[in-house]
């Protein structure tokens, strides 16, 4: 069907054709282009019916020209998908054959796991116009892998979430200049590094049962790690700096037991290291590491390969591997505490409000335990006893952060009010462990965060990892397995003798 005939037989129906389609034009006043964006420099005056508009920036066309430009196609393919929403014959299934998709069922694709939202339905359409194949903007970088190509060269590099969903893509041209797909929404998604392309909840799967994942900001960097790292782990590009820590911070809820690592950027030279703070920032937030490049010069892990090297970048990207100390959830509370404390009157409080103060200080993380009448804190993922001494010194510190003078029998009597109010804490459960990353449920056989509400009064200083397909002692650990039978023999040996 030609493409004159179509666009005659959708006059008086492009409203409805852009609403299916996901491309939102108001309703003919001033409003935001969805192409270019902006507030309102777009209108669309649906001219005799034939989808017409315009935009102060993108220029005027007509309804085809708009999803031309909406889904980066030519007229054809626009065409095609209008013929779709009118149940006109088309050719779309020819299309089809030559994507990166071509090896997955097109009605698996197209299953309850990805859901019905226009950002998912311009990402899989423009995924069916792409093939597998080397970008030149890689082959400039001295890089050799496959990639989702438009037909014009530029990557199209699909953007996922934790909620099993497209959340938007990045296209990067040639030269290495980038732009995120209309719609996109950045916070919190990223791009899978690898040349198998997956559906979101099989990537959410892989990061949810995985060791080890490392997140960088870039694409080509983590083609670099992917390159000079041989390692079995999941490689995921954040896109910028900023958004390393919500990233990072949903796969640490998806797998609490992952080692994390944070590939950052050495941003040296600017008024503000933005790579370096944000990957210690980011590896703070999830008890992960951070792996930044030495240099005295602006670099990313692409740039240092490039300069010395796959052995030498990762004997680097090793030796750099920190990990930082966590941030004190409760100094920050501290802080934000005393910079109240100047519109405050200790001396005015009741006693049940300078008990709430105090418990207000340390993070509202403590609580009384009956049997001993002494206090705990929640700190460092357990309860342990605070002694009185303790509180009253610390209510002392904030009437002299306040400018006021303290007397002894108003603080100690609020710690005894603070006593009478606090909640009262449970008994230990005692089918649990309670690791530095997480806790494991002895019943359940289950791995899951740390939950104040365990009661746990003791943990050690060691990060749990899920144990490895068929993982065994000899093949895994053999001295351990070597001291076990011979510690065994041993032991034979004596009873026989």
């Amino acid at each position: 069907m030609k493409i004159s005939d179509i666009t005659a037989q959708a006059v008086g129906k492009w409203d409805y054709i852009f609403h299916s389609l996901g491309i939102e034009v108001g309703n003919g006043k001033h409003c935001p282009c969805p192409i270019c964006g902006g507030k309102d420099r777009f209108r669309f005056d649906n001219q005799n019916g034939r989808g017409t508009y315009i935009c102060n920036q993108c220029g005027s066309g007509d309804g085809l020209e708009l999803i031309k430009h909406y889904y980066h196609c030519d007229a054809k393919e626009a065409s095609i998908k209008v013929a779709e929403y009118l149940n006109l014959p088309n050719q779309s299934d020819q299309i089809r054959e030559k994507t990166v998709f071509k090896k997955i069922d097109s009605e698996q694709l197209h299953n309850n796991n990805i859901p019905e939202n226009h950002v998912c339905k311009k990402v899989e359409y423009l995924l069916y116009k792409t093939s597998l194949g080397q970008s030149e903007y890689l082959t400039k970088k001295g890089l050799t892998f496959d990639l989702p190509l438009l037909d014009n060269g530029r990557i199209f590099a699909p953007m996922l979430n934790l909620h099993n969903e497209y959340a938007g893509a990045q296209f990067i041209e040639s030269d290495g200049s980038k732009h995120l797909m209309k719609g996109s929404n950045k916070k919190g998604a990223f791009i899978l590094v690898s040349s198998i392309m997956s559906r979101p909840a099989e990537v959410c799967a892989k990061l949810r049962s995985h060791n080890e994942i490392i997140i960088c900001e870039g694409l080509a960097t983590g083609i670099s790690i992917a390159e000079f790292r041989h390692r079995d782990a999941i490689i995921i590009a954040a896109v910028d700096a900023g958004n390393l820590i919500h990233v990072a911070k949903a796969v640490r809820e998806l797998n609490p037991a992952a080692k994390i690592i944070i590939a950052g950027d050495n941003d040296i030279g600017n008024d503000k290291n933005t790579g370096k703070e944000k990957a210690i920032e980011t590896a703070q937030a999830v008890n992960g590491y951070y792996s930044i490049p030495d240099t005295d010069f602006k670099a990313d892990w692409d740039d240092y390969r490039q300069q010395f090297g796959l052995e030498k970048t990762l004997a680097s990207f090793n030796a750099n591997l920190i990990k930082p100390e966590l941030q004190n959830s409760d100094l920050l509370i501290n802080v934000k505490v005393k910079k109240e404390l100047s519109g405050m009157n200790l001396s005015q409080m009741a006693s049940s409000q300078r008990a709430d103060l105090l418990n207000q200080y340390y993070g509202n993380n403590l609580a009384i335990n009956l049997r001993t009448d002494e206090i705990y804190h929640y700190q460092d993922n357990v309860w342990q006893p605070i002694s009185d001494k303790v509180l009253m010194r610390t209510l002392a510190d904030l009437f002299t952060q306040s400018g006021e003078l303290f007397n002894p029998l108003r603080i100690s009597s609020a710690v005894e009010s603070l006593r009478l109010s606090l909640p009262i804490m449970g008994i230990p459960q005692k089918d649990l462990i309670c690791f530095r990353n997480g806790v494991y449920e002895l019943k359940s056989q289950t791995f899951r965060p740390h939950n104040k509400q365990d009661w746990l009064l003791v943990s050690n200083d060691i990060d749990y990892y899920p144990a490895k397909e068929n993982e065994s002692f000899d093949t895994h650990a053999p001295n351990f397995a070597k001291w076990l039978k011979e510690h065994q023999a041993i032991k034979i040996r004596l009873k026989i003798s």
